[in-house]
């Protein structure tokens, strides 16, 4: 299984240090960890997201998101590729932040030349993408995750382009 855990951290200042040590705690089971929050030569955001990309027993990843759940301030997410079939019809959740997971099979080159064009059409919502190598049942796959914000239409139609392209498993989750 393939479980990627998305963290919402509403004030970075005071929460971070606490969800850092939880983290820590469960460093063996984290792989790749992707942290970021808005800044500018304006702004320093104080709100901020990390990504964890798990691997480990069910039980152990269980106790990190029931840790870090039960921090103050903070906001988990969670996304799963336990099967391969694909989702079907997101359900159109407002937010102000979509992180979509892709899973596919690294054989499937038409595939992938299809995900490549689909995110240069809505590249004016797709703010931040991370490949990374996998397996998924037994075979080699690419782990895309991409990070969506702004115009909600051109969010929900990237959504239904990617449910389009056959051999790819979609996930979701929303801040």
């Amino acid at each position: 299984m393939i479980r990627i855990l998305g963290i919402k951290i509403i004030d970075r200042i005071k929460e971070a240090g606490l969800t850092q040590g939880i983290m820590s705690k469960y460093s063996s089971l984290i792989t790749t960890r992707l942290g970021f929050h808005e800044l500018t030569t304006e702004l320093c955001s104080r709100e901020a997201y990390i990504l964890l990309h798990l691997t480990g027993s069910v039980a152990e990843t269980c106790k990190l998101y029931s840790e870090l759940k039960g921090l103050g301030g903070v906001g988990v997410r969670e996304m799963t590729f336990d099967d391969n079939k694909p989702f079907v019809n997101f359900n159109s959740e407002e937010g102000v932040l979509r992180i979509i997971g892709i899973l596919v099979e690294k054989k499937e080159h038409d595939v992938i030349v299809a995900l490549q064009k689909t995110f240069t059409s809505y590249g004016c919502v797709i703010r931040a993408r991370l490949g990374v190598n996998e397996e998924f049942l037994g075979e080699p796959a690419g782990l895309i995750i991409i990070e969506l914000i702004g115009d909600e239409i051109q969010m929900d139609l990237l959504e239904n382009d990617l449910q389009k392209i056959p051999k790819v498993i979609l996930r979701k989750m929303v801040f």
